[in-house]
């Protein structure tokens, strides 16, 4: 348990007798973990936790049998198809039932691109995983979880980047019940405050609508139809403003000496020869002939 989850001392009803199995596999920065085991309580206190230890969440999704879990002055009680998470930074204790089963996943903390304090409120939180955005997470979850060994191909941290990417605006659109709604903001003011969220988010090159909807507590529908008021889908919105900026770059004598696709890079494109199509397509112009005509005219 140590190796493979985190530091605990146990209490066993029958400790002759217990059984249990734990399956630990990485990927990237993830580890799957897969559990079956008798009742048992465990506890997780802060002589447990090492200083310098790396901040990780535990995020548990229950497939059998009860689970209670206490942190943060919070309990959440499991059963089948419901879920929680919790801080390895901070004590806890849990309790199973006998036929007990989940599959756990543990992750860095930096990968959920979001603030801790909002994830804070929701440690030791009862989540159905049957509603919202949790049925699609977990379906991709346990999808991974099962086909780990014939993955050898992909580019692991590059898949880990989008699946977080998931997990952080699932987690994001259950802060948002906790969170009191903004009564006076109109669909203008909301639209600048994503305006500005994309903007300061375009060298993501897996910034994608539903990471956006998630960081706004509103639904991917809402958001479609926010940008549909002006006439201009939230990918084509994200594309023109990562061709601007790039137009920017080109057209900076100080940047002459960077490459375009590093600059392209910079501003969240995935490659050179897509970028180079998309420019060209937007201004009429390769990069090199943009960023010449640039520069000559401001000789």
């Amino acid at each position: 348990m140590a190796r493979s989850l985190l530091s605990f001392d146990f209490d066993f009803d029958e400790p002759q007798s217990f059984k249990g199995s734990v399956q630990s596999r990485p990927f990237a920065d993830l580890e799957f973990i897969n559990m079956t085991c008798d009742r048992h309580a465990a506890y997780r206190d802060a002589s447990k936790i090492e200083h310098g230890q790396r901040p990780e969440y535990l995020m548990t999704l229950q497939l059998s049998g009860e689970f209670r879990l206490t942190q943060d002055d919070r309990t959440a009680v499991l059963r089948p198809g419901q879920f929680t998470f919790y801080d390895s930074t901070k004590p806890a204790s849990l309790a199973s039932s006998d036929g007990y089963r989940a599959l756990c996943i543990k992750f860095p903390q930096k990968l959920i691109s979001t603030s801790n304090d909002a994830l804070n409120e929701m440690t030791a939180t009862r989540i159905d995983a049957g509603s919202g955005l949790a049925p699609s997470v977990w379906a991709l979850l346990s999808t991974l979880n099962e086909t780990l060994d014939s993955m050898a191909n992909v580019n692991r941290y590059s898949t880990v980047s989008g699946v977080m990417n998931l997990v952080g605006s699932m987690l994001l659109s259950q802060t948002a019940i906790q969170v009191p709604p903004r009564q006076t903001e109109t669909r203008e003011s909301l639209m600048r405050r994503i305006h500005e969220y994309i903007d300061e988010h375009l060298g993501n090159p897996d910034l994608v609508p539903l990471q956006i909807a998630g960081a706004h507590f509103i639904s991917l529908r809402y958001l479609h139809s926010l940008f549909q008021d002006s006439g201009i889908s939230v990918s084509a919105w994200i594309r023109e403003r990562r061709v601007e900026r790039c137009r920017r770059d080109l057209a900076d004598p100080m940047l002459i000496n960077v490459p375009a696709a590093a600059i392209a890079k910079r501003r969240g494109f995935k490659g050179a020869s897509h970028f180079g199509q998309i420019f060209k397509d937007s201004t009429g112009l390769t990069p090199a002939d943009f960023r010449r005509a640039a520069l000559e005219g401001a000789s």
